[in-house]
This record gives C-alpha cells, structure tokens and sequence, in this order.
C-alpha cells in the first residue's frame, strides 16, 4: 500500500532543523511523489519545549515556527484523546508502557488514518493501527 498521509515525528524534524542531508533528501523525495506531510500538536509541543530549553532559544524558537508553518499539525480530538487512553492503560497494564506523548501522537495519526515518519519505531510498533515509516 502507498503511504500519501505522513506524521512526521519529532525526532525526524529535529534532523530537518539540524538539515541531515539524508532527512532533507527523503522528505523532498515524498514530496514530489505527492505525500501529505503533517505532524502532531503534541510534535509541536516537543519542539518547542527542546527549542526552549536550548541555548539558542530565541533561534531554536524562530526555525521550529518556519517549520510547523510548512506542514499541517493535525490537533487532538476526542476520538484520538480516548484511543491514546485505551493504548496507554493497555500497554501500561501489560508491563509495556511507552511514553504519554508517543501515545498521543500514535493515535492521532491512527485515528486520522496518517502512518508515522519515525526512527522510534520501538515504541509505535505496540499500538495497534499504526502503520510505521523507519527514517533513513
């Protein structure tokens, strides 16, 4: 199946911040093959929580901005808020749990039908619905 629908996760925009030609390289590739590049509220939360606790803030703050513009940031709804708290109490009831945020934006994505651009593969691979792009 052909992923149009793309979440990028946090860790592959910190890569596009830091222009990792390999990032740069595969994210054009998907665009010119058509790919609807998105990311998460929560994704834009990481960001700008790196990006503050950074030593160039003001820098850091600036280029997240120019970035988030350039994609859509799909938003939770209830939908995606009660899949991420059946996902969380499952895994987390299982002896499996993965991070709150990684819970959210799987399931925004899932719920949304988006497949995830991740090199943290580990953590998205147990919940259920969401198809997994491994970042070059």
């Amino acid at each position: 199946m052909e992923t149009t629908r793309v979440v990028i996760d946090t860790d592959v925009l910190i890569d596009l911040l830091r222009n990792v030609r390999t990032i740069v390289d595969y994210i054009r590739e998907l665009e010119m093959r058509g790919c609807l590049l998105s990311t998460t509220v929560m994704n834009a939360f990481e960001l700008y929580y790196g990006a503050c606790k950074s030593r160039k803030r003001r820098e850091n703050l600036a280029s997240a901005k120019i970035l988030l513009k350039r994609l859509i940031v799909l938003e939770m709804d209830f939908t995606s808020a009660e899949y991420a708290g059946s996902v969380y109490a499952e895994l987390e009831e299982k002896g499996q749990p993965i991070g709150l945020r990684d819970a959210i934006i799987g399931a925004i994505a899932s719920t949304k039908g988006y497949a995830i651009l991740t090199r943290n593969v580990e953590h998205f691979k147990k919940i259920a619905g969401v198809t997994l792009i491994q970042s070059p």
